[in-house]
């Protein structure tokens, strides 16, 4: 088949490409020094989870501030369902 034929063609061409020694030990020294120039993200919110997991007041709190919300946006959804 002459797909064959160029697969083979170009795996012959490929295999005669030089890598340098020490390719390996550029690519991982430059993914090092990303690692280190990365920055913190501004927010994080595995952070906010595992505070708001740690602390029971917070829970109550979120959970009130969930509660509160969702009674205001049912009362405006009646309301403008009655015309008020």
């Amino acid at each position: 088949m002459k797909s064959d034929e160029f697969y083979n063609v170009w795996k012959e061409r490929r295999s005669r490409i030089r890598i340098s020694e020490d390719f390996t030990s550029r690519v991982m020294d430059q993914i090092y020094q990303y690692e280190r120039e990365k920055r913190e993200p501004l927010f994080d919110g595995y952070r906010l989870i595992e505070l708001i997991s740690a602390h029971p007041f917070a829970k109550v709190g979120l959970t009130t501030v969930a509660v509160v919300t969702g009674l205001v946006r049912t009362m405006f959804a009646v309301c403008v369902f009655l015309g008020c």
